[in-house]
């Protein structure tokens, strides 16, 4: 299962692109004091955060989630139900080193909204995180190769469909100019499909393995 949930979040932080781990908060004391479900609610909707679906004990197990999923950070959360209501504590940790980067406390009393006041502290905690680079040069450079191998794609199959088109004409000429005309055509469009299927998909492949392999 553990290994499951960590393919999925995987695939989830490449589609998606760097975003927190957020683990379910550890409950403490009286379950429904500690409204623990207030803090996924707090982050439901919001890009910036992949639920990691269950609790993490504490901020280093946390990280060690985070990294296998490919993520650089996660917050492990505890949320603890007291007679005089709900206390929370949000530790935002790094992935490669699992050290704490920010820490956020918070009670709620009784009957009050926990929602509002976790969001805000979620954000806190986003403001504490580094600046994300620009994209790497090396990264661009794949990415428009593929685009231009992409590009090189579709115009053969627009050659691919003239030299349909052509065969047609080919095989319906009447005259001796229309055959010897529709044949040229032929021979034209089928090299121009051929060199630009060709280097089309080269083109992308390398792309591809330049961006996700070095």
């Amino acid at each position: 299962m553990a290994f499951s949930l960590t393919l999925v979040l995987a695939l989830a932080a490449s589609a998606s692109g760097d975003r927190t781990l957020l683990c379910r908060p550890r409950v403490e004391g009286d379950p429904a004091l500690a409204r623990a479900e207030a803090v996924s609610r707090a982050a439901a909707g919001r890009s910036k955060f992949l639920d990691y679906g269950v609790p993490c004990q504490d901020a280093a197990e946390a990280a060690r989630a985070a990294r296998r999923a490919g993520l650089s950070h996660a917050v492990a959360a505890v949320a603890e139900g007291r007679a005089d209501g709900s206390s929370y504590v949000l530790v935002l940790a790094d992935a490669q080193t699992e050290q704490e980067r920010a820490k956020r406390a918070l009670d709620v009393a009784p009957g009050l909204d926990a929602v509002r006041p976790l969001r805000s502290a979620l954000d806190e905690l986003l403001e504490a995180l580094p600046p994300r680079p620009g994209p790497r040069p090396a990264h661009v450079a794949a990415w428009s190769l593929a685009g231009a191998g992409a590009a090189a794609l579709a115009a053969g199959a627009i050659f691919a469909f003239q030299a349909r088109d052509a065969a047609d004409r080919v095989e319906g000429a009447a005259t001796p100019e229309a055959y010897t005309g529709a044949l040229s055509d032929l021979k034209d469009r089928r090299r121009a499909r051929n060199l630009t299927l060709g280097a089309g998909g080269a083109a992308l492949a390398a792309g591809l393995t330049w961006r996700f392999a070095f």
